[in-house]
């Protein structure tokens, strides 16, 4: 069966096709960073509980934060997703469909999660097990969210798989063949326990400039999780890179202009983010990571379209000028955003107030 007869014909959009794309990789990235710092987090705190070492400076004691963060990282990532949707939902809403039973499993162990996060926050001097119960049972929601993410996506990406609907009709099918499955996921893994490091460390050095205390040990093991987690993460990233079809690979290696100096550009700052890091050097590191998620985040886009390229360009997709609507969308989205810093900053001050 040619694929091309499986795939779904492409809805009118109500905008230039690049427009949506920019923003997908704009708000994806912030949404994968806040991700990181969540899966990362909860990842750190487990094993931190499970090695007792309560006083030591590697000891994260800021999972107070997390359920908050996870709010935050579900409503960044619901703009994302909408202009994935936009753009190429004739593929994401027929590889939805058939894993359905894994995706509709999603939305409640999501909210298992979250709650799991507050059980641990507020149970975690009166009643340890039943918290640390829960804070394992949020780190496998969590990470059956993320699998089912990279399954749905891989698995839109291969029209060639999906005539698999016509021998299984129960929602059940997964990619679990494609050898880039696990190294993707990997990448997605060890990147949020390096970025939860770094983000330690911020921390750090917010109390620290809050409440005048010497966090200097802390600071230094955050940025030694963030650069021996980037070294790992460097190494999955090649591997990765290594399961890819050959010709995608040729067209990261010089193959493609474009694709080849952001693949290069991303590379080069994540080896100067891993130096900055190991000379206790926060402020660098900081701003290097935000280059590595946004080159990475093009990254992903560049790889999509490589994919999908047999299938569909942005070229087949009409235009249906609706910029009043498009721009109503924007403003609300830039109030939504500014809404969020608005209570991240009420938070803040709370807690400063409460020192």
């Amino acid at each position: 069966m040619d694929p091309t007869n499986l795939v779904p014909s492409p809805d009118s959009i109500p905008a230039a096709a690049w427009i949506f794309e920019a923003l997908d990789v704009l708000l994806f990235a912030l949404h994968i960073l806040v991700v990181d710092i969540v899966v990362g987090g909860v990842l750190l705190t487990i094993y931190f509980h499970l090695t007792q070492r309560k006083k030591s400076a590697l000891q994260p004691p800021d999972s107070d934060r997390l359920p908050t963060a996870t709010a935050i990282a579900v409503n960044l990532g619901v703009a994302p997703l909408l202009f994935l949707q936009v753009l190429y939902g004739h593929f994401f809403y027929t590889s939805s469909v058939l894993m359905a039973t894994f995706w509709l499993l999603v939305i409640p162990l999501l909210i298992l999660g979250y709650y799991g996060l507050y059980v641990h926050r507020r149970k975690l001097s009166g009643a340890p097990v039943l918290a640390k119960t829960f804070l394992v049972l949020s780190a496998l929601a969590l990470l059956y969210i993320g699998f089912m993410f990279v399954n749905n996506i891989t698995l839109m990406y291969q029209p060639a798989k999906w005539a698999a609907y016509f021998d299984n009709r129960a929602g059940t099918i997964l990619n679990l063949g494609d050898p880039t499955l696990v190294p993707r996921y990997l990448h997605f893994v060890v990147a949020a326990v390096a970025v939860a490091g770094l983000f330690r460390a911020a921390v750090a050095r917010f109390r620290e400039n809050r409440k005048g205390t010497d966090e200097t040990a802390t600071k230094r093991a955050g940025l030694r999780i963030f650069a021996f987690g980037s070294m790992a993460q460097a190494l999955v990233g090649f591997v990765f890179l290594a399961t890819l079809p050959g010709d995608f690979i040729l067209q990261f290696l010089g193959g493609d202009l474009f694709s080849t100096t952001v693949l290069l550009l991303g590379v080069g700052l994540a080896f100067a983010a891993i130096a900055a890091a190991l000379r206790n050097n926060l402020d660098a590191t900081l701003y290097l990571l935000g280059g590595v998620i946004l080159a990475m985040v093009v990254n992903r886009a560049n790889l999509r379209m490589m994919y999908l390229e047999p299938y569909f360009t942005h070229d087949a997709l009409e235009v249906d000028p609706q910029y009043g609507v498009f721009a109503v969308f924007l403003a609300v989205l830039v109030v939504g955003v500014g809404s969020v810093v608005y209570m991240l900053r009420m938070v803040v001050s709370k807690k400063e107030a409460s020192l």
